[in-house]
This record gives structure tokens, sequence and C-alpha cells, in this order.
């Protein structure tokens, strides 16, 4: 039994395999950025999409509480 590959897959058939260059290696993480910031801006469009202005400002965060001690002068 021989470990050697026979002589008619050592013809045409053999696919030579490259080094990463670094071309491709950029390519990569280019197209991985722009995954990432697609994702992250797709992301924060949807959450802020989510708030709704009419329920955040029935809760009142966002604007002050009128019946404040310090906006009222006393305690």
């Amino acid at each position: 039994m021989s470990t050697t590959a026979p002589a008619s897959v050592e013809g045409n058939d053999v696919v030579a395999l490259r080094a990463s260059t670094l071309q491709w290696a950029l390519k990569r993480t280019l197209l991985g950025l722009v995954i990432l910031f697609v994702t992250v801006a797709a992301a924060a469009t949807l959450l802020y999409a989510s708030i709704d202005p009419v329920e955040e400002a029935a809760s009142g965060l966002s604007a002050p509480a009128s019946g404040h001690p310090i906006e009222t002068g006393g305690l």
C-alpha cells in the first residue's frame, strides 16, 4: 500500500493553495467593519423608533416635577 497520490491526481487536477495576502485580509476587515456598522446603525434606528414620544412625555421623565420642594420654596 502506497501513501503517495496516484499519477492521475498529480496532473491538472491539483489545486495549489495560495497564502493569504494583505489585500485579502484588508478586504475581509473592511467587509466586517461595514457589516458591523450597518448592524449597529440598524439596531440604533429600531431602538429609537420604538420609543413612543407621547408615552415618554406622559411619564414625566423629560419635564421637571411641579410639586418639588425646591421649586415651591418650602420643605
